[in-house]
């Protein structure tokens, strides 16, 4: 398993040089405001595609209603009366 390229081996060292720069106490105040920095950074990241598409899509507009014509529609053409047809 890698966390941002980060190897388990490595990410336990790191976490044994931080606990002991910032001692038990300031570690838990540490991580508790890294966890929400990333909490906040996810939300983010999920906002920005919902937001971009808001600009791209304008809002929809109502169905305009056709115009209903009172002339009887015109018949098709008779394909008989269009000549002789030539076989191969």
């Amino acid at each position: 398993m890698s966390f941002f390229g980060i190897g388990p081996t490595e990410l336990v060292f790191i976490l044994v040089i931080a606990l002991l720069l910032l001692g038990p106490g300031k570690m838990v105040e540490t991580a508790r405001s890294l966890g929400k920095y990333v909490r906040d950074l996810q939300r983010f990241t999920s906002e920005v595609p919902r937001l971009l598409s808001l600009d791209d899509n304008p809002p929809p507009t109502p169905p305009q209603r056709q115009q209903v014509s009172e002339q009887p529609p015109k018949e098709p053409p008779n394909p008989t009366s269009q000549g002789p047809v030539a076989r191969e």
